[in-house]
């Protein structure tokens, strides 16, 4: 009879034995490495990875890779056994560990971030005392690379320093508003064409002193060079031929893409502009960006190609937005293209040493180690040794690549060019190649350009079982999912949203700090009251958004689409081919074969702003205008009437039915009527409206209208520090708005406005605050019968109860001022 002690006993004995642990360490050496490359590349996409999964894996295997590198060292350090190549795996470990987050992870304002390279340096000596073990071979190189290394994480240190102190960095948002201060009655002639609001700073302020202004004691800009300050006027006005040619407007917005950015890092780090330049500014959107209304005559392909102008500079500002709060770029580049070329001598550096050293561990091909590896007469330690270096030479090339193909180096050889200098070594027409050749290469596009869907109608019922359990085994890692809320595959923007949101924002007034409501798009008054009289953006949403699914559902119908309950097969099929595929029509109709012209583009519009608003409705209502508890309520109660009420429907047609049927019964003629319904019920009576009033054209002309409007109108918010958190994974495009329409001064819409009640109920102006927001919105529902139409009926509309209180939400808070955050500040000398 076998023993299985005896067993178990000698399969311990066997491990301890000097080739097992070998093998052991070198297994785990060569997981642990790729998966540090693989993380080490994937690390340029993160911030525009849109997968939540994909997120949180990464994130816990960099928190967990210092415990992992920290035993791998111990365990060679520990080993009965010499060998030699232990110091080389161990500093090629290092290397790769210290590479993790060469891009992302990094905020330029927390100065914790600095500790990181801290523990580089400790881990490097740690290496080191495994590289001075006795009768080591190729310690030359060994030390070299060890050296370099150190040094590299040395001088990352101090740069972040550099970085944080630099007015082009961390003191642009404390400098530039005193920048800007400065009045009409400047005598300096290079502030000549500050008025015509392009006077704007790009680069070149670091080289210049800093004095203080009497008698207002405003900070302003001594220019001792003026040939090495680069403003966006000196981009425009240069008569050289790379930016006077037909394609010069690409140089421009880049230059212009980034002044946008440091105002908006402005508002982000919670300082204040002067008012005066917040015009200036506006000035500059609607007459470099956007256009003006006079330029409603232009034809429809101009009228496009201003659109994906316009998106393509907000997306470069934001892209330089998430560079700096969420990369290393600004330590990288806080000087400029010498720091640049610091960092590449780093890699080139550290690239020449790896590659003597594995030229130098040759010598084992001859000598054999005390434990090695054997197979077939090759010595497989030292074959993966040869890989793991290719890696870390593979690693080195990856990174300078990236930083030469960065909008920030683009950004600096066109300063450089408008500067005129280091220059004349060269001829003109090698250096405009090179500046093209760099703009015309690029890793990926600054910003994603999807959108999320989320559709109500067929998310409603669902039930992640699989979800729950996961998360409950993983103890939180995986991201919950819950009931009702099952998002849908993201989109590519179609090119007719540009447009439309473009020509919104040229109907609208921008020179006031509120967007003003405006029915011209609503051409019948029947519809009015689904979008002006409901007070919550949350609302107008839901209720146009199932009206929008149910016409969708009923076009459907009209072009004999199959609706009924698909079978296992055919949802197996379909969900296959959505996920290999990825499948170009996300919506009911096959826009490609059974729409065309006009209907064409305002069904794509409609269908993907509704799913949209939709989505950040239910996962990001963060960015929206509303109080943080009022999206989630109005949620929740729609979504349990419609569970209610949809339950037994197992397929599309049914639930168009069954919603058909609700609008029937609950036909109002009466605003007042219409008022006093719930959401789902609002959202069947104006789909019955929109289907018995209007022909398909007119249909979703309407909704398109509607969606372009709201999408607009719920950008303007107060919660900047959202905004910034969504650029983690990208940034929405709502972002996008919204960071324009703070340019333009713009804050708020009057749609959304919460001091809507009468002068009997009026209280004193009180701060925007989640706190009175949420009191007010409850105090509007309490006094029903002293307030307008609207309010009277706002609490029915959520189901007849109101708002209770609900403790234990967290409530969202005002992001903490530079000043509070312990922001260092700007040291002048008068």
């Amino acid at each position: 009879m076998v023993d299985v002690g005896s067993v178990i006993a000698s399969f311990f004995i066997m491990l301890k034995q000097d080739l097992y642990v070998l093998i052991r360490i070198e297994l785990l050496v060569a997981l642990v490495t790729l998966l540090f490359l693989v993380m080490f590349v994937m690390d340029f996409y993160r911030c525009r990875s849109r997968s939540s999964i994909v997120t949180t894996i990464l994130k816990t295997l960099d928190g967990l890779s210092d415990h992992i590198v920290v035993y791998l060292l111990g365990a060679m350090r520990s080993a009965d056994f010499h060998k030699q190549l232990f110091p080389v795996w161990a500093i090629i470990l290092v290397s790769l560990r210290a590479s993790l987050g060469y891009l992302s992870g990094y905020n330029i304002a927390d100065r914790e971030r600095r500790v990181t390279e801290v523990s580089n340096v400790i881990q490097f000596i740690g290496t080191g005392v495994l590289i001075s073990t006795p009768a080591l071979k190729f310690t030359k190189p060994l030390w070299s690379l060890w050296a370099i290394l150190t040094l590299r994480s040395v001088y990352r240190f101090w740069a972040h320093g550099g970085a944080v102190k630099s007015l082009w960095h961390g003191r642009s948002s404390e400098f530039l508003p005193e920048y800007l201060r400065v009045g009409k009655d400047d005598q300096h002639d290079w502030r000549n064409n500050l008025d015509n609001g392009e006077n704007y700073l790009v680069y070149g302020e670091t080289d210049q002193k800093i004095k203080i202004k009497k008698p207002e004691y405003v900070l302003q800009l001594n220019v001792t060079n003026p040939n090495s300050l680069i403003t966006l006027d000196k981009v425009r006005d240069c008569s050289k031929p790379l930016l006077s040619s037909s394609i010069s407007s690409r140089y421009y917005d880049m230059t212009l893409a980034f002044s946008l950015s440091r105002l908006l890092r402005c508002r982000i780090e919670d300082v204040p502009l002067h008012p005066d330049s917040t015009i200036r500014t506006r000035n500059l959107i609607t007459s470099h960006i956007i256009g003006d209304q006079d330029q409603h005559a232009e034809s429809d392909m101009d009228t496009a190609k201003t659109a994906t102008r316009t998106f393509k500079i907000l997306e470069l500002e934001l892209a330089f937005i998430r560079d700096y709060f969420c990369t290393l770029y600004p330590v990288v580049f806080w000087r400029g293209l010498l720091s640049l070329f610091l960092s590449l001598l780093q890699s080139i550096a550290t690239f020449a040493v790896a590659l003597w050293l594995a030229v130098d561990i040759r010598s084992l091909l001859k000598e054999k180690d005390d434990v090695e590896i054997r197979v077939g007469g090759f010595n497989v330690d030292l074959i993966i040794t040869w890989v793991f270096l290719f890696f870390m030479m593979f690693k080195e090339v990856w990174e300078m690549v990236t930083y030469l193909l960065s909008n920030w180096t683009r950004l600096l050889l066109v300063c450089k060019y408008v500067q005129n200098q280091c220059w004349h070594i060269m001829d003109t027409g090698p250096t405009e190649c090179l500046i093209s050749s760099f703009f015309s290469s690029k890793l990926a596009d600054p910003w994603h350009g999807r959108i999320d869907q989320y559709e109500f109608l067929q998310s409603c019922t669902y039930k992640p079982t699989f979800w729950k359990i996961a998360h409950a085994i993983t103890l939180g890692k995986t991201p919950q999912k819950l009931d009702g809320r099952r998002s849908g595959n993201t989109i590519k923007i179609p090119e007719c949203v540009k447009v439309a949101v473009l020509q919104e924002l040229r109907r609208l007034d921008l020179n006031g700090q509120q967007l003003q409501r405006d029915v011209r798009s609503l051409r019948f008054g029947r519809y009015e009251w689904a979008l002006f009289r409901l007070t919550k953006c949350s609302q107008s949403i839901l209720v146009w958004h199932i009206a929008t699914s149910l016409c969708e559902i009923k076009l459907a119908q009209g072009k004999n689409i199959d609706l009924s309950k698909p079978s296992f097969l055919r949802s197996m099929w379909s969900w296959l081919k959505e996920q290999v595929c990825c499948s170009s029509h996300p919506f009911l109709v096959d826009e490609n074969i059974s729409l065309k012209g006009q209907l064409l583009i305002n069904y794509r519009i409609a269908n993907s702003l509704s799913r949209y608003c939709a989505y950040l409705l239910v996962y990001q209502s963060e960015l929206l205008p509303d109080s943080f508890i009022t999206p989630e309520w109005i949620f929740e109660t729609t979504l349990e009437y419609a569970c209610n009420n949809l339950k037994d429907c197992e397929s599309t047609k049914c639930r168009y039915d069954t919603l058909m049927a609700i609008a029937q019964e609950a036909v109002q003629d009466s605003e007042l009527g219409k008022l006093a319904m719930n959401i789902v019920q609002q959202g069947a009576m104006l789909a019955k409206d929109l289907i018995d009033n209007e022909d398909e054209e007119n249909r979703w002309d309407i909704l398109a209208g509607v969606w372009t409007k709201l999408l607009v109108h719920i950008a303007p918010s107060w919660n900047a520090e959202a905004h910034k958190n969504g650029l983690e994974s990208g940034g929405e495009l709502i972002t996008l708005i919204w960071a324009l329409l703070w340019h333009c001064g713009v804050a708020k819409s009057s749609m959304w406005d919460d001091d809507r009640a009468p002068e009997s109920t009026a209280q004193a102006p009180q701060e925007n605050t989640t706190e009175t927001r949420n009191t007010q919105f409850a105090d509007e529902q309490g006094n029903e019968d002293e307030t307008r139409i609207s309010e009277k009926h706002e609490a029915s509309i959520l189901g007849g109860n109101g708002i209770p209180e609900m403790p234990g939400l967290r409530q969202r808070s005002k992001p903490k001022s530079r000043m509070e955050q312990g922001a260092p500040y700007l040291q002048v000398s008068p």
